[in-house]
């Protein structure tokens, strides 16, 4: 082990380079998953005995609020909730007299089933009795609060982009409520009652975006789906029903092959780090063949030289790993590190991410040191000592 730092150590300019590319490259891996995890967040929080109803067509049509009670007739369904996707954008002045303005998921909802079906949202009794009691009341989670600077009691104003107000101002709610959560729900959203709504947009009254459907048990979902789609087959707004980890990747779907992308991505930055360690492994051991025969006159056998080769590549590769990878991990999950809070609400570099990243730097070191090791195996001492 002695030898391998110190053969490191030889050419210092060389090794920091080759360490700082694979370095890049594995941080680059992490952060290519750490990206894919916060587009598959939605997909992962998503439970079996939810269901979401839409519009047959597309989401940007309007079901009749009227579809609320034949719905909730079928055999299975537990509760529903109506919603509506607002998409309204925050706006706060500033002290130089400019407009702060932010983008986060914001919906109009049947607050009190909503919350029901939605179990991982905390509330405190107190602060949901409020909600419930305020109708221009809002509930927000604790990342988008703190990220707002926001309390309980705080006014906020939101800008409409889909549905205006009927005397043509910003929407004005008041927080009543924050939420934190369990497990890996979107800590950055906005909820807000739909009949405020309903009662102040300029046009779609009596219509929903959405239904939340939860049923009884999980197995029965495509039953339960297909009794509700046949219910309004014939009507002039037939629905689409699916369970909610579907419907949460039709949006991901509207983006191409994201995993596709991002792994061709890590697969080209994987080989072109094998390349980089590959050549310096190579240069290292033509420079090193002297040594080697040396070391082979002295007594040291062929497995060991070919593992000192071998140990030093897959050093090469860990030290990369530890300043790449883990520099990426300890920026990202232990310095809430985020490139778009307002689009990422969950940004975190995932354990399996690690795990391949240390097992790729291993595997990039083997490879890189194997052929200069073959090399080694092969060579003769007294015809490589008569070569110098």
């Amino acid at each position: 082990m002695r030898l391998v730092w110190l053969n490191l150590r030889r050419s210092p300019i060389r090794t920091a380079l080759t360490v700082l590319g694979t370095a890049i490259a594995l941080g680059l891996f992490c952060l290519l998953e750490a990206l894919l995890n916060a587009f598959n967040a939605g997909v992962e929080m998503s439970s079996a005995s939810r269901l979401i109803v839409q519009h047959k067509e597309s989401l940007t049509f309007m079901l009749p609020k009227a579809y609320a009670s034949r719905i909730a007739q079928i055999d299975g369904i537990e509760r529903i909730a109506e919603g509506t996707w607002f998409g309204g954008l925050y706006e706060a002045p500033l002290p130089d007299g400019g407009k702060r303005q932010e983008f986060f998921p914001n919906f109009a909802a049947d607050m009190e089933p909503y919350l029901k079906l939605y179990p991982e949202l905390i509330v405190s009794p107190e602060r949901y009795e409020a909600l419930m009691a305020d109708q221009s009341g809002c509930l927000m989670g604790d990342e988008l609060a703190a990220r707002l600077g926001k309390n309980v009691g705080d006014r906020v104003l939101l800008r409409p982009l889909i549905w205006p107000n009927k005397d043509g101002k910003h929407w004005a709610f008041t927080i009543r409520a924050i939420y934190t959560c369990t497990g890996t729900f979107d800590r950055a959203m906005m909820l807000f009652h739909h009949k405020y709504l309903d009662e102040g947009r300029s046009f779609g009254s009596g219509q929903t975006g959405f239904y939340w459907v939860g049923i009884q048990n999980p197995e029965q979902f495509s039953e339960i789906s297909a009794a509700i789609d046949r219910l309004f087959v014939n009507s002039p707004d037939p629905t689409r029903t699916m369970n909610e980890k579907a419907f949460n990747m039709q949006f991901l779907s509207m983006m191409g092959n994201l995993k596709l992308l991002f792994r061709f991505i890590g697969t080209v930055v994987i080989f072109t780090m094998l390349l980089i360690s590959a050549n310096t492994m190579m240069m290292s051991g033509r420079e090193r063949t002297r040594e080697m025969a040396i070391l082979k006159a002295m007594g040291f056998s062929d497995v060991y030289v070919f593992g000192l080769l071998v140990g030093e590549s897959v050093a090469i590769a860990l030290l990369g790993f530890v300043l790449g990878g883990v520099g990426i991990w300890a920026l990202i999950n232990l310095g809430d590190w985020n490139p778009k809070p307002d689009f990422f609400p969950i940004f975190k570099v995932p354990d399996a991410a690690m795990y391949s990243a240390v097992g790729i730097a291993v595997l990039t070191g083997v490879l890189s040191g194997i052929v200069p090791g073959l090399a080694a195996l092969r060579l003769k001492a007294a015809a490589a000592l008569r070569s110098i």
